[in-house]
């Protein structure tokens, strides 16, 4: 009995991820052209819906190209240096090596969830390259093992690490509110990570969020009509330095070696400069509490220091630097056209709009799930969650403030659900993941779409028990 439920309820799910993976491919635009038709749908709403006229809002997206250009820097930034320890030599030995440990489809899928799921909790930039990295290698580790797998689940697995990521250790509205000099301090003050990101219900709903994509994304692993890791990514095995655990030189080192620059390749240099700026992180966790001094920069510093730790020199560093920028290139350009967009949002009045219409629906037990399902709409037209909540913060703020039973740390923990939750189906961050994994949007984003609706019913139940007063930040 118990077998057979477990049966109907795998083919249920193998069913659904097969459906949604074809309307994908069939229907879903690429991430530069899905930004530009954005650009045209929040131009002609904010038309026909705001006061302002097509001049204006032109003006306004015009303008809009270099709106957040402190947080775009900060954004590339973080996912730059992310990158960088991602791909350094000790982070892909361990990936490598953990790559070889499933034997089944399943198991496989599983280990690149865990994986996925717990370097998103530590930072969003990093899994997108980790985690690609890591599906690539069990793909590889698989096929030369004899064992099909179906490789766009696995990359689709991979890029479900991003889901949990504002509730993370890199959660962009808590380190920025958490900032001294942040754009809403006048009203909120500075709000250490200690009542937004550590409290009980980020941390559970969270929790929920890691767990149900452990269950959901291995029950949709198709047993036929499986697509298996592209050959190109196979004969690139046979040198890359993952799969033989890290025993060959660096691949990057070549490029330098022309320059015999005892500075570029200097072991000594390069780890001291990391360990610098590690001194600098430890006296300041050692003479504040962890929880208040944790920001945007300090994260990003942190990474910085890391990076040169891992790779041992420089050469080898801005070698994988380069690489980064490349492949994060349409990710750093379309920044500016998601700026555009939101300089249309925040100008015309469009973005508080939505915010409005949500608060003036609103109750004490209806706000908050009303907050999580606004801030995942907008997160289609300003996928950045920092310059998400630079657009709307101060109105969704000002509406908390305004609404009896209610507070900003709980109101941000739902913020922060609604941004990560639309990422799913959002094709903005799945670029760099798709250049690591050599597949297309379409080919990962339908698998992406059913992890969406589930994910999307957990978490608004967290909101409507936080509503309740089940779930209190306290």
């Amino acid at each position: 009995m118990v077998r057979e439920l477990t049966r109907r309820v795998s083919g249920f799910f193998t069913t659904l991820g097969a459906v949604a993976s074809r309307v994908v491919q069939r229907y879903l635009p690429d991430a530069f052209i899905f930004a530009l038709l954005l650009t045209f749908v929040t131009m002609v709403l904010a038309v026909l819906l705001t006061p302002t006229g097509p001049a204006a809002v032109t003006a306004q997206w015009g303008e809009g190209f270099w709106f957040v250009i402190t947080f775009s820097m900060q954004a590339s930034l973080a996912l730059l240096t992310g990158w960088a320890i991602a791909d350094s030599p000790p982070v892909k030995k361990v990936l490598g090596r953990l790559a070889r440990i499933p034997n089944t489809q399943r198991q496989a899928i599983v280990a690149t969830a865990l994986v996925g799921q717990l370097v998103g909790l530590f930072h969003w930039g990093i899994v997108l390259v980790a985690g690609a990295i890591f599906a690539r290698e069990v793909g590889i580790a698989m096929d030369q093992q004899g064992i099909e797998i179906h490789y766009p689940l696995l990359v689709a697995t991979a890029y479900a690490g991003l889901l949990p990521w504002h509730q993370g250790l890199s959660g962009a509205s808590y380190l920025l509110s958490a900032t001294p000099g942040h754009f809403l301090e006048d009203s909120i003050g500075v709000i250490p990570v200690s009542q937004t990101m550590f409290t009980v219900p980020n941390v559970l709903m969270a929790g929920s969020i890691v767990l149900l994509t452990l269950v959901l994304m291995p029950l949709m692993a198709p047993k036929e009509d499986l697509v298996t890791i592209p050959e190109e990514k196979l004969r690139k095995a046979d040198d890359d330095f993952m799969t033989d655990g890290g025993n060959v030189e660096d691949p990057h080192r070549s490029r330098t070696s022309a320059l015999k620059s005892a500075i570029v390749d200097s072991k000594l240099l390069c780890i001291g400069t990391g360990l610098l700026l590690w001194a600098y992180l430890l006296y300041l966790f050692a003479t504040s509490p962890f929880t208040e001094v944790l920001d945007i920069n300090v994260f990003i510093s942190a990474m910085l220091g890391l990076g040169f730790i891992f790779h041992m020199s420089f050469a080898s560093f801005f070698g994988v630097f380069r690489e980064a920028i490349e492949g994060a290139s349409q990710v750093i350009i379309q920044f500016q056209f998601y700026g555009g967009i939101m300089g249309v949002m925040d100008a015309s009045g469009l973005a508080e709009l939505i915010a409005a219409t949500a608060a003036q629906y609103a109750t004490e037990q209806t706000w908050y799930l009303l907050v999580f399902v606004s801030a995942g709409v907008v997160n289609f037209f300003v996928p950045s969650g920092g310059g998400q909540w630079t657009v709307t913060g101060e109105l969704m703020t000002n509406a908390t403030q305004n609404i009896d039973g209610t507070d900003v740390e709980t109101m941000m923990v739902a913020f922060a659900m609604g941004d990560q939750w639309t990422n799913m189906i959002q094709p903005f961050w799945a670029i760099p993941v798709l250049g690591i994994a050599g597949l297309s949007i379409r080919d990962m984003m339908g698998y992406a779409a059913v992890l969406f609706v589930f994910s999307g019913l957990v978490l608004g139940g967290g909101t409507m028990l936080m509503g309740y007063g089940i779930l209190e930040v306290s």
